[in-house]
């Protein structure tokens, strides 16, 4: 296998990013996390269909649900400092740990969007989430739009009676995903983050990279709360958003949508509007500058006022 060193990793970085990479430092072990400051957290799990147990939390008991759903190499820490924002009486919100991360099962394969939607649903299930909004980031995203136009109950439910009484998507909220048509990478970008899945400290210079505000506590924190993820977990879920294929489904989803994007060096305005917001009915783009892939690490204030407002708009 190719031993990767920080400067081969910055070459092939900058083939793709436009940031530096020579700032990054290892973090040591005194990690704080908003989290921290979080009350009224309940631990639960909840089993799929092809009998995986999957943890989520569950923080608040307000009367709107709202469910988040992690991207690649990460947990549901990733949300902690967004959570921290969003927390409060009006919501209840339900962060999920997908197999292979935090408490939930570590299958030895399967690590496939699919696979990620019966995690979804299970935890929607036990969860008992009604007209819920759904918030998907960077692969997340991609399981979100799968969710919502595939396996959602509500998909053929007309706009009029949309969401009244069902289980289904009240709103949907992407930040910086993967579009449906997958993301492919050049070859040395995707040999790194293959790569990765063997050596954790290639996924704290990737969040670098990819957040080059973020900081160090805050790299540490998302990166060691996923460091129990098997190898097999980030190479395969790695293939299965870089090769995601269910474009032609995306009309299909009717609920009110908003695309959330920062200065992101991934997931540039101009391609999420063509290839996730066009094609989605009733969808739009909503671009803040500032932070880079992980916006709700990054600037959590600014994406919980626009998560907010997004859905004091909903009916």
């Amino acid at each position: 296998m190719k031993k990767w060193t920080t400067a081969m990793i910055c070459v092939a970085a900058l083939a793709l990013l436009a940031p530096a990479c020579g700032d990054f430092e290892p973090v040591g072990d005194e990690v704080t996390s908003t989290s921290q400051a979080l009350q009224n957290v309940t631990y639960k799990t909840a089993k799929t269909s092809d009998k995986k147990q999957i943890a989520y939390r569950v923080i608040g008991n307000g009367p709107q649900d709202i469910v988040l759903v992690h991207g690649w190499s990460v947990s549901g820490a990733v949300y902690d400092n967004l959570i921290a924002e969003l927390a409060g009486p009006d919501y209840r919100i339900i962060a999920v740990d997908l197999r292979g991360t935090g408490g939930s099962s570590k299958p030895s394969s399967g690590y496939t969007l699919d696979a990620y939607n019966k995690d979804l649903q299970a935890v929607l299930k036990d969860a008992k989430a009604i007209n819920f909004i759904l918030v998907g980031h960077s692969m997340g995203g991609a399981i979100a739009q799968q969710y919502a136009a595939v396996d959602s109950k509500c998909k053929d439910v007309t706009k009029n009676n949309y969401g009244q009484g069902k289980t289904c998507v009240k709103g949907l909220v992407l930040m910086s995903p993967v579009p449906a048509s997958g993301f492919p990478l050049p070859d040395d970008i995707y040999g790194l983050f293959h790569a990765s899945g063997e050596d954790p400290d290639l996924r704290r210079l990737i969040l670098s990279i990819s957040s080059p505000d973020m900081t160090q506590d805050d790299i540490e924190y998302v990166a060691s709360a996923a460091d129990s993820m098997p190898a097999v977990a980030v190479t395969e879920s790695l293939a299965a958003w870089t090769g995601a294929n269910f474009a032609d489904k995306l009309h299909q989803i009717f609920s009110p949508t908003m695309v959330l994007v920062s200065d992101d060096p991934f997931m540039p305005v101009d391609l999420l509007q063509a290839l996730v917001a066009d094609p989605i009915d009733n969808a739009f783009v909503n671009y803040f500058p500032g932070s880079g892939h992980y916006l709700q690490v990054e600037d959590p204030v600014r994406t919980a006022a626009e998560i907010e407002a997004f859905i004091n708009t909903l009916p």
